[in-house]
Order: structure tokens, then C-alpha cells, then sequence
């Protein structure tokens, strides 16, 4: 119960693998930046609201889109080194190639439904764009920041797909069930 959830210490097998790693932990990284600009943001606002009655206008939007954004930038790390929470309450007992199966067939469904959320956001975006829908004080249009999630819902779809596929073909998998028939 102690133990991680997912694989921290995740080695690629294949230059595909590393650059999937690679560019999950830019856009870690990325995210990371969008938040400390945000916290710092939120300071000079709350500062300036106190101190001098000068907020930043519009700061409360800006920190939902930023939010926003910033939040799907760590989807794909998380999803690559499978940290993403899980109730295996049912499972535990389970053999460990199951337990192995059911995370395969977990991760290819959220790569199916990264996909779905690719395409279904981009359309949103597209639509949103036609209409004209801007953020009430600012003005800021709505479909700029939902055409910045796609990359990473995209990456995450990627990655998903990676590990189910990882986890279907794996000698680990394969030598996992091997042992516990041997018992």
C-alpha cells in the first residue's frame, strides 16, 4: 500500500521512448513555469490591491486559463511514468501479470480517450473562435487557450498508447506470469 503507484525510475527502450520522455519533461517543465508566473501574478495583484489599490485587472481570468494550461502540461509526464491515481483495491490479490494486463488495457483506453478529448477540443476551439467568445474583462479569446491544451492532450495521448502497447508486449509481463504459474 506503501509502495509507488507507477514506475519512477521508467527507462525508454527505444529512441521513440526517450523522446516521448523528453518532451513530456519539457512540458513539465513548461507547465511549471506557467504556474510560477501565475503565483507570482497573484502576488503583485494582492500586493497591489492592498498596498496601493492597484490589482491586476483581469488577474482571476488569467489564473483559470493559465491554470488550464498549465495543468495539461503535466498530464503527459505523469501518464509515461504511469503516476496516474488508480484504485486497485480489487486487484491487489490479483496475479501480477493480470495486475500487468489490466494496467495495459487501462492505458489504451485513456490514450483512446485523450485522442477523443484531441479532437473534440480542437472542434470547441474552432467554434469558439467562430463565435467570437472573449473573457468578460479582458477580452482575451476563449479558443487561444484551449488551442494550447492540444499539444498536451495530444502528448498524453501518445504516451498512454506507448505504455499499453509497452505494458501488451513486455518480457517483463510475459516472465511475471511465467514465475507465478512456476508457484
Amino acid at each position: 500500500m506503501h509502495e509507488p503507484i507507477g514506475r519512477p525510475d521508467f527507462r525508454p527502450r527505444s529512441a521513440g521512448e526517450r523522446a516521448l520522455l523528453l518532451a513530456a519533461k519539457g512540458f513539465a517543465l513548461a507547465g511549471g513555469g506557467i504556474f510560477m508566473a501565475l503565483i507570482g501574478m497573484s502576488l503583485l495583484s494582492i500586493f497591489g490591491r492592498k498596498l496601493a489599490n492597484l490589482p491586476i485587472t483581469g488577474d482571476v481570468e488569467l489564473m483559470q486559463v493559465g491554470t488550464a494550461v498549465a495543468a495539461c502540461a503535466f498530464l503527459p509526464l505523469c501518464t509515461i511514468l504511469g503516476e496516474n491515481l488508480r484504485v486497485d483495491f480489487f486487484t491487489e490479490t490479483a496475479p501480477a501479470w493480470m495486475r500487468r494486463l489490466l494496467d495495459a488495457v487501462a492505458d489504451l483506453l485513456l490514450g483512446a480517450l485523450a485522442l477523443l478529448l484531441v479532437w473534440r477540443t480542437g472542434l470547441q476551439a474552432i467554434d469558439i473562435r467562430e463565435a467570437g467568445e472573449v473573457t468578460p474583462l479582458l477580452g482575451l479569446p476563449v479558443w487561444m487557450p484551449m488551442l494550447a491544451m492540444l499539444p498536451s492532450l495530444a502528448l498524453t495521448a501518445l504516451c498512454a498508447l506507448n505504455r499499453g502497447w509497452r505494458d501488451l508486449t513486455s518480457n517483463e509481463r510475459q516472465a511475471a506470469g511465467t514465475a507465478e504459474a512456476a508457484r
